[in-house]
């Protein structure tokens, strides 16, 4: 396959790659140049928005928040990669996937309101007190993360009195009746009512403050192994991996990982241990039984990784499940379940064991921070929105609800893009979601709009590209091959202005796929290089296996598709890369 891929990636040239709102942003690099934000002449000075971008060489954060957060939230997350690089063995190895997107939402009520489907992750299933505010989508164009600014009470016994606020400070240590406004409903007059007053209060309340950092660690280090380490993981140990450097404490110089979460006594007592052979057999997936939370996965993942006598069962349990393995058949790896339980029992006191990595400053750079100007701004949620708004449930129920958002989120991109027609982050926005969403003349129209403004737009060429292919299929049989190779000609062109950029290999892959024909050698090189820019993200390896299989690289199909057909998640190519996976299997076996 290597010697394949370099026939037909040869004359691939490399050019640097900005961090850009309105393309995928490549590692390593840290010049933020925004497409459409260049100065012309005679353009008024762009208006300052209240959001800042922090970004670092793996990762880029936006936030409405105070400039000093934003800029330690994304100078921890690279510390964070330096971590986990140094510990899983990468430390100068190279880095050619895409750089992780996060956004930060206000607060709990303001991240539920903008409803993101997850599709290709699950927080969970947990108890519906660990309320989920942190949104994970592992997209071909890049990881995408959103989570609130703000920490979130999760309330394991709900108050007799006056309830907790839903958000909350881990760092506030003021007495509980100052956070709280006690009036009297009667008269002034009236002689006091005790029971008035203290219902006013929070009364037996059991609430545990979870820092939104610990969601956004959590959510990163997954979105780690899955980029540098993509393999089959049953979810539990993605959970707990994640959970285990949730904790990161961050100090001058140095990083801890590991230490016990806040509140673990706490959920130990309310919902008790869960047994490991639930674990391992799959059952906390369905939710039934005994609750399963993130503190059960944090310390079974915990266990199995700082003890010495059990962490080469949990290599070698993980080895089966990368080659697909039964789960049960690998569980066979870890050794008697009973012995496992027993362990992980007595892994609950205050002795629990975390480490500490040192570094040099040099090693985890600053961040770059910058005010982001009110076009730049208006793109940030409805690129957030986009992976939830697009691909819409089968369910009923929840198909019409989705449609009616998907609806509404098309609306608020068209009216920007009215608004403001000579903005064209708005225009690339409303081409893509368009585009996305079927409307091809809507997509056409919006590309040539933001190409009249900057005719080498990378994205607005590919979009134009994208929207041609589509209307190319609907002409008459005789027209259909020359309409399509002009639509490609708009993608060809956006390919040889960045060799690089993800876009236009998404893009020229998908022209002949959906236009029903094999792909050619180019195309099929072009998406290998987007599987390696976004190793976790399950659409472009579903469709890379299935074009190696039919070249008869059925070993490196193999490969390619383990982490979707047997991987952690549901998604929605799921179902099709078992598939092609069982095609793949010898006859009679």
């Amino acid at each position: 396959m290597k010697r394949w891929l370099a026939c037909v990636l040869a004359a691939t040239l490399t050019v640097p790659a900005h961090a850009q709102l309105t393309a995928p942003v490549r590692n390593g690099d840290t010049t933020i140049t925004v497409t459409g934000t260049r100065p012309r002449t005679g353009d008024a000075r762009p208006e300052p928005s209240d959001w800042r971008m922090a970004e670092t060489p793996h990762v880029v954060v936006f936030s409405k928040g105070a400039e000093a957060e934003l800029r330690a939230t994304a100078h921890n997350l690279e510390k964070l990669h330096f971590l986990l690089t140094a510990l899983l063995g990468r430390t100068g190895q190279g880095d050619d996937t895409i750089k992780v997107a996060v956004t930060m939402i206000e607060d709990a009520g303001g991240f539920e309101q903008l409803r993101l489907t997850d599709l290709r992750w699950q927080y969970g299933p947990y108890p519906l007190e660990f309320a989920k505010t942190i949104y994970y989508d592992p997209r071909a164009e890049g990881s995408v993360i959103g989570t609130t600014e703000t920490a979130l009470n999760l309330v394991l016994r709900p108050s007799t009195g006056r309830p907790t606020s839903r958000n909350c400070d881990p760092d506030d240590d003021s007495p509980l009746w100052r956070n709280f406004p006690v009036s009297r409903a009667t008269s002034p007059d009236a002689p006091p009512d005790s029971a008035e007053y203290l219902s006013q209060f929070s009364v037996n309340e059991i609430a545990i403050c979870q820092s939104a950092q610990s969601r956004l660690y959590a959510a990163f280090a997954q979105n780690y192994l899955m980029t540098y380490f993509p393999a089959a993981y049953p979810r539990w140990f993605l959970q707990g991996f994640g959970e285990m450097f949730g904790t990161m404490v961050v100090g001058n110089g140095s990083v801890d990982y590991g230490r016990r979460p806040d509140g673990f006594f706490k959920v130990m007592e309310r919902f008790g241990d869960y047994p490991v052979r639930d674990v391992l057999n799959g059952r906390y997936l369905t939710g039934k039984g005994r609750a399963w939370t993130p503190y059960h996965a944090w310390r079974m993942v915990h266990f199995l990784y700082f003890s010495d006598s059990w962490k080469p069962r949990l290599q070698r349990y993980l080895a089966e499940i990368a080659k697909g393995t039964d789960p049960q058949a690998a569980a066979a790896a870890l050794g008697d379940p009973g012995e496992l339980q027993r362990a992980v029992m007595i892994h609950r006191g205050s002795k629990s064991p975390f480490d500490r990595l040192t570094f040099p400053a040099d090693r985890a750079p600053e961040p770059t921070v910058r005010r982001l100007t009110r076009a730049e701004a208006g793109l940030i949620r409805g690129r957030l929105e986009l992976g939830a708004r697009i691909e819409v449930p089968e369910a009923t129920r929840d198909r019409t609800a989705a449609l009616t958002r998907r609806s509404a989120w098309l609306d608020r991109l068209r009216g920007n893009a009215t608004r403001f027609p000579d903005l064209i982050e708005n225009q690339l926005l409303l081409a893509e979601a368009e585009c996305r969403s079927d409307n091809a003349d809507a997509c056409l129209a919006a590309a040539d709009r933001a190409l009249a403004k900057a005719p080498s737009d990378i994205g607005a060429l590919v979009w134009k590209g994208t929207a041609l292919t589509r209307l190319a299929l609907r002409a008459p049989a005789a027209d259909r091959r020359q309409r399509l190779a002009e639509a490609r000609s708009f993608i060809v062109r956006a390919n040889r202005l960045d060799p690089e950029a993800i876009l236009p290999l998404i893009a020229y892959h998908d022209s002949f796929v959906v236009a029903g024909e094999p792909a050619s050698e180019a195309a099929v090189g072009g998406l290998y290089k987007v599987v390696q820019a976004a190793p976790a993200a399950p659409a472009p390896r579903l469709t890379l296996g299935r074009d190696l299989i039919a070249r008869d690289l059925r070993a490196d199909a193999v490969a390619t598709l383990l982490p979707v057909a047997k991987g952690a998640f549901d998604t929605p190519e799921q179902p099709a890369a078992a598939a092609l996976l069982a095609t793949t299997e010898p006859t009679g076996r």
